[in-house]
């Protein structure tokens, strides 16, 4: 074997070791996530989930309509470990913090009114805290992400999310109130900051910016900046539709039922993020012989966690929400049912993107954005108008079909792309549909 062939085999040796952290951190988180959402729903009331979801969003949204591919950057880029480079990253990163504050603020009394949600003025300017604030987290920890070293990471995130969700359980627990999700958010967004800090002994950011440096970064994040916005609003823009036509009620509700839909897709993004596109950004300079093969590799396994949970769900969803929700929250399920079919298409096709990204192709991304926002602006008039909100939620359901258009005829045009692979995905998720049905004929007869 040569140095090549090692070198491959040592970066695959390495994404396998990433991704079984990313999954077992995933796993426990999940627990994590879903014991405390539990916990939670019975401490506060429905209309606290809805507004929490559209603060997070929010803040989602001014992250990722500024986006300029920062991390992407750093991960991709061959002189990604120079402290020019790094430092240059940082230095741009809390610049745009601040003025991302900024413009949170500015916006706070026209998103009160256009939401109809008095409490947004009070609620705005304190959630968006965390902005600035994570913004001055050390790039070392893009830099663990370059070596595929994730361990130190996912550690730091889980300690943190631990520390949050008890902050939030105390502060629900003592008074009952939206501020108990807001004040835990911001006390784990600070505790993660200030841990990135030490993540790597002797590795320190400074501010500094490098013309050179700041160039290649907005090359690269130019594509990257477009496709964030246009994923915000074609990703979560269902979220203030809901809330504007029916209440924060119905969005707490939907909240549930989306979490539980992306728990399985969430692993695949955790990987995905933090072992694929390292991995890939390395070896695609062997050919795509050498990237396809790496490419199917990651995803064999991947495929039949994410593509075998989801279809579990899209059969066993309802009996879920009913054995772990009272009746309020009865709608989740099937909601749920519904948008296990954006999972099982996103499963699929965010690692095509993530791969044509590695390659340098970030375009590619952005048009399967704008693709998605225009079936998703144009399904939801259509669907409420013909089928109320089951219309809106199939129309948020289908809106990532699209992209099999967009990616797959690139990925082919690379000579990556590989249709019985792709097919084989499918097979997972029947496999699940069939299991999720043995196991709620299974749970019926017992009950």
């Amino acid at each position: 074997m040569g140095d090549e062939g090692q070198r491959v085999s040592r970066l695959k040796r390495l994404a396998a070791r990433g991704a079984v952290f990313e999954m077992g951190a995933f796993g426990f988180a999940q627990v994590l996530r879903l014991g405390s959402n539990l916990i939670l729903t019975r401490l506060l009331f429905p209309e606290a989930f809805g507004l929490m979801t559209t603060l997070t969003v929010f803040n989602a949204g001014l992250v990722m309509l500024s986006d300029v591919g920062i991390e992407q950057s750093v991960i991709q880029n061959e002189k990604g470990s120079e402290p020019t480079f790094f430092n240059t990253a940082w230095s741009i990163q809390v610049i745009r913090g601040f003025g991302l504050y900024a413009l949170a603020l500015a916006l706070t009394h026209p998103m009160a009114w256009l939401t109809h949600e008095p409490d947004l003025v009070w609620l705005i300017p304190v959630s968006a805290l965390i902005v600035p604030i994570a913004s001055f987290g050390s790039t070392a920890e893009f830099e663990l992400r370059r070596r595929v070293q994730p361990a130190r990471i996912l550690a730091m995130d889980l300690v943190t999310q631990i520390i949050g969700v008890v902050v939030m359980a105390v502060w629900a627990w003592k008074s009952p109130s939206i501020w108990a999700l807001v004040v835990g958010n911001i006390v784990r967004d600070l505790l993660r900051t200030a841990w990135t800090w030490f993540l790597i002994p002797g590795y320190r950011n400074r501010f500094a910016i490098d013309p050179e440096s700041r160039r290649k970064i907005i090359e690269f994040g130019r594509w990257i900046l477009g496709s964030s916005s246009v994923f915000f609003l074609a990703g979560m823009s269902d979220r203030f539709i809901l809330l504007r036509i029916l209440g924060s009620a119905t969005l707490g509700i939907y909240s549930i039922a989306v979490m539980l839909s992306e728990a399985a897709f969430t692993v695949i993004g955790k990987v995905i993020h933090g072992v694929m596109l390292p991995l890939l950004s390395r070896v695609r300079e062997d050919g795509h012989e050498t990237l396809r093969e790496v490419y199917y590799d990651a995803r064999l396994r991947l495929d039949a966690l994410s593509l075998g949970g989801i279809g579990i769900l899209a059969v066993a969803g309802p009996t879920v929400v009913d054995v772990l929700w009272d009746e309020r929250y009865e709608d989740a399920g099937w909601m749920l049912r519904v948008l296990c079919v954006r999972a099982a298409m996103r499963s699929v096709l965010q690692p095509a993107d993530t791969c044509l990204v590695a390659m340098g192709h970030t375009k590619f991304s952005f048009f399967n954005n704008i693709a998605r926002t225009v079936m998703l602006y144009a399904g939801i008039p259509l669907g409420w108008h013909f089928g109320g909100t089951v219309g809106v939620i199939w129309a948020v359901a289908l809106s990532d079909l699209p992209g099999i258009f967009i990616l797959w005829p690139k990925m082919r045009a690379e000579g990556v792309f590989r249709f019985s692979r792709e097919v084989l995905t499918w097979l997972y998720f029947a496999g699940g549909l069939a299991l999720g049905y043995g196991l709620v004929l299974m749970y019926e007869w017992i009950v």
